[in-house]
């Protein structure tokens, strides 16, 4: 069996409780003092369960995430992540975090020895934070279901290669009020051979498809979108990265575009964001580059050119910042500006902020395989401050959001990367450092560790507290943003995640 004889086991609830209850109705349990128990593990289970479950049974999750082989022996011990989620007691969500140790024996079939509660935290909500509308609202907009429902592993059996459909599906949105009714609408991005999508809201919340008639059903592959006012006029035009162009749209005010242009200075633009950099009254853009073009036979990014070395790679795309010269006239001024330095790394996502409140937008940028960069804006000239005010990340970074995590009125950054159970599990053992013994071991630790929260203090340094704040673990993170989910007036944190899923196909 999976126990050995003479297992011990601490309980695996706490024979106290701390309470807090939060707005929103939000009651959050913690404890720490685990007793002995009795050693029937199914039993235990149970009890654990039991203490979520309503009419639905609770999902019971295990990941392991460390690994020690430094026992006596045939022993060794393993740190495993327990979630149990369910609907909870009465119809109430409720879910359930614990960190376990577990002790074993036997290297080739290894029987449990011991177990011991690290930690434990219960939540309980006292009704649904949100719910699924997507039905509802795209029920008048065929295109939804036909098109945005399937994933790239349908279209890529339906469309040819020349279409430019990438396996990874690196398509972004677009947030505003494009016909000005006062309504958000909604810019989708699309692989190339399906035609990008314009949802415009209707007063009932329903959406309707208008992206013909708006003029903006691009057939290029478009990795991401901006709905902002470009020219001044007070309605919001559509900037559209497409494998081709960088797309600038001028729009009529009643969501109509028409296309005024485009920049062809980055050959792989994946994500873009807007600020007025110079102060000079108009948006200028930013447009980050993931790889350095293509191979010869059409792969792009890390298919056509590995990132070397993987955790601090500098062979990748080069970013380019547009400036703003009115009239949908935009010219590369990255070079001349210092927004070059560092501008060689395999770019995700770019975030615009003030952080030194200096009445200027600075811009941190986030590279996957390495380091990342905060440039300062010093009057329009920008230098590369990330390891000099202690935000430079060395990751796989997909994301970035600045918000004031502590209240104190000071800009702090949250970095979306990808935590790794295996990689953590690995990265630790002995054989693994002294393999890398004076090389990067630290270093490839630190791309497994998760996602970063940096918290500003004073002279505009930042202090790394993911560790303190528990905020590591968002899995494979893509996105990550500051959001006050309970409207209780502080910044939560909402973290989308997740990796390439298909339909598992039989052997014949």
């Amino acid at each position: 069996g999976l126990v050995l004889e003479g297992f011990q086991s601490s309980a695996f609830v706490p024979s106290e409780f701390q309470q807090r209850v939060l707005p929103g109705g939000i009651k959050i349990l913690t404890g720490s003092s685990f007793g002995p128990s009795e050693a029937d593990l199914s039993r235990k289970l149970a009890d654990l369960r039991g203490r979520v479950e309503g009419g639905k049974r609770a999902s019971v999750r295990f990941k392991t995430v460390a690994i020690d082989l430094e026992g006596q022996g045939e022993e060794f011990s393993t740190e495993v992540l327990v979630e149990v989620v369910s609907s909870g007691v009465d119809g109430r969500l409720a879910q359930i975090d614990a960190v376990w140790q577990c002790d074993w024996f036997g290297r080739g079939s290894p029987r449990l020895a011991g177990l011991k509660v690290m930690s434990y935290r219960e939540t309980h909500v006292s009704g649904a934070l949100y719910k699924d509308a997507t039905r509802g609202v795209f029920a008048n907009a065929p295109s939804f279901t036909q098109q945005m429902m399937h994933g790239v592993g349908y279209w890529s059996e339906r469309l040819t290669r020349v279409d430019d459909m990438h396996i990874t599906g690196h398509q972004g949105i677009a947030v505003g009020d494009v016909n000005g009714d006062g309504l958000d609408d909604v810019y989708v991005c699309d692989g190339g051979g399906l035609p990008n999508r314009l949802y415009v809201q209707s007063e009932d919340g329903t959406v309707e498809d208008r992206s013909a008639a708006a003029g903006v059903d691009f057939l290029e592959s478009s990795r991401s979108a901006l709905i902002v006012d470009l020219d001044n006029d007070g309605d919001q035009d559509l900037v559209v990265a497409t494998v081709a162009l960088v797309l600038f749209l001028e729009n009529d005010g009643a969501g109509v575009f028409s296309l005024q242009g485009g920049h062809p200075g980055s050959p792989g633009p994946y994500s873009m964001a807007a600020a007025d950099y110079d102060n000079d009254g108009d948006l200028d853009l930013y447009v980050a580059d993931y790889g350095a073009g293509r191979s010869s036979s059409g792969a792009q990014g890390f298919e056509a050119q590995s990132p070397i070395p993987y955790n601090d790679a500098e062979n990748g795309g080069r970013n380019i910042l547009l400036a703003n010269h009115g009239k949908f006239r935009f010219s590369d001024v990255t070079e001349s500006v210092g927004l070059d330095q560092n501008n060689t790394r395999w770019t995700f996502a770019a975030s615009w902020e003030d952080y030194d409140q200096d009445g200027d937008a600075d811009l941190y940028v986030v590279n996957d395989f390495g380091r990342n960069s905060l440039y300062r804006n010093d009057g329009g000239v920008f230098k590369d401050v990330a390891r000099e005010v202690g935000v430079e990340d060395m990751a796989g970074g997909m994301s970035a959001s600045w918000g004031d995590a502590d209240g104190d009125g000071r800009m702090d950054l949250y970095v979306g990367n990808m935590f790794s159970a295996a990689g953590n599990r690995v990265t630790y053992q002995r054989k693994f450092e002294d393999s890398r013994a004076g090389g990067d071991a630290v270093a490839l630790q630190r791309m497994a560790r998760g996602n970063s929260l940096f918290v500003q203090g004073g002279r505009g340094g930042f202090r790394d507290e993911s560790m303190s704040a528990g905020v590591t673990m968002g899995r494979w993170a893509w996105s990550s943003g500051f959001v006050d989910l309970n409207n209780d007036g502080r910044e939560d944190l909402l973290v989308a995640n997740g990796y390439l899923s298909n339909t598992k196909a039989d052997d014949l």
